[in-house]
């Protein structure tokens, strides 16, 4: 016990320099933490606001990307054109707006042995209300499809030199809806009729028509006083 009196004595002197020391260390400590905690803190809050700005911009990026969608679908309608004469489906077909006359050809099954490609321009783009006759190969094109060099022509309501003047159906000429026209004759059968002269070329007589399959003696002579070649 008397080996430590000497230290007991010196605390007791100096107890209160002591004090104010540990003092002075807790206060440095202190100081020392919250300034840390203080600066993780900044940093936090920095971190989420760059995330909120980040998440901002993507937002309007991606409102951006749909309103220029929006606008392209506008820009991309749908497009319709009346296509008959030398195509094997004549008809009115919904295309898209920049399609060429030559895909419109292709929707409508393709075009007959006798049209007469010289006259139209099958790179043209079609436009809402159009209206092409592929014209056979002796007839002038007076359709709204371009010629070759670009130029478009007249509007026509029908397949040219397919019907004559005194009413009858040039059944070399005629397209599936002049076709239908003739007694006896319904969609399939006018189909029929252009698969003929697709496949074997024009009739020779107005009864070369009964070769068609589906067309026999009892339809031919109801339809023979109006049909010609």
């Amino acid at each position: 016990m008397d080996r430590w009196r000497p230290y007991m004595r010196w605390l007791s002197e100096h107890e209160k320099v002591l004090k104010a020391a540990a003092i002075v260390i807790i206060l440095i400590v202190a100081v020392v933490f919250f300034a840390r905690f203080g600066e993780e803190s900044d940093n936090s809050i920095d971190l989420e606001e760059t995330q909120n700005r980040q998440a901002q911009a993507e937002n309007a990026d991606g409102m951006e990307q749909t309103t220029e969608g929006n606008a392209a679908d506008a820009a991309f309608g749908p497009v319709y054109v009346d296509i008959g004469g030398c195509v094997r489906k004549p008809g009115v077909y919904q295309v898209v707006e920049g399609t060429r006359l030559f895909e419109v050809i292709k929707e409508a099954g393709g075009l007959t042995a006798e049209a007469d490609v010289s006259q139209i321009n099958q790179a043209e783009t079609v436009t809402d209300g159009q209206k092409v006759v592929i014209p056979a190969i002796g007839e002038e094109n007076t359709s709204g499809g371009s010629s070759p060099g670009g130029t478009s022509g007249t509007a026509d309501t029908g397949n040219s030199g397919a019907v004559t003047a005194d009413g009858k159906v040039n059944i070399n000429k005629a397209d599936s809806t002049q076709l239908q026209e003739l007694p006896g004759v319904g969609p399939a059968t006018a189909e029929k009729i252009l698969d003929y002269r697709q496949a074997y070329g024009a009739f020779k007589t107005p009864e070369d028509i009964k070769n068609v399959s589906g067309i026999g003696d009892k339809t031919y002579e109801k339809m023979k006083d109006k049909i010609c070649v």
